[in-house]
């Protein structure tokens, strides 16, 4: 993939990513003007994914611009993990007592986008380092 495509890639996650920290931030941005829990709750079931995975998202395509070789590698490991990902994020649990075995949903976010970029870094260092630069004179 061309470095100009990631490049669009990366912006489209940035956005993502700010649309989550806005959501999940109603109370900051006066988003919630009436029935302010159910608002705000609603609005954080939406913006922590989004946040969490659009921030790990930016990140890698960050990587990747400076790595564009590495795109297709990274893409296999992608179109797996991506829709994965989001089935945990939609199926994760609320804790239901005061002392939960079950992590919050926040907590699941977390995870798995750490997961997603370790694995993803990992992915294109090896790919960076079986493809070697070409070298322009």
């Amino acid at each position: 993939m061309s470095q100009r495509n990631i490049f669009i890639l990366f912006l489209l996650s940035l956005v993502g990513f700010g649309i989550g920290y806005i959501l999940t931030n109603s109370i900051l941005f006066n988003l919630c003007l009436h029935d302010e829990y159910s608002c705000r709750d609603f609005l954080n079931n939406i913006g922590d994914p989004f946040f969490y995975g659009m921030g790990a998202l930016t990140l890698v395509f960050l990587v990747l611009l400076a790595v564009p070789h590495a795109f297709s590698a990274w893409k296999k490991f992608a179109i797996w993990f991506i829709p994965l990902a989001v089935i945990i994020f939609i199926t994760a649990p609320e804790p239901s007592g005061w002392v939960s075995p079950i992590p919050a949903p926040e907590q699941v976010f977390q995870w798995v986008s750490g997961l997603y970029i370790l694995v993803s870094i990992a992915i294109i260092a090896i790919a960076s380092l079986r493809k070697p630069h070409s070298s322009q004179i």
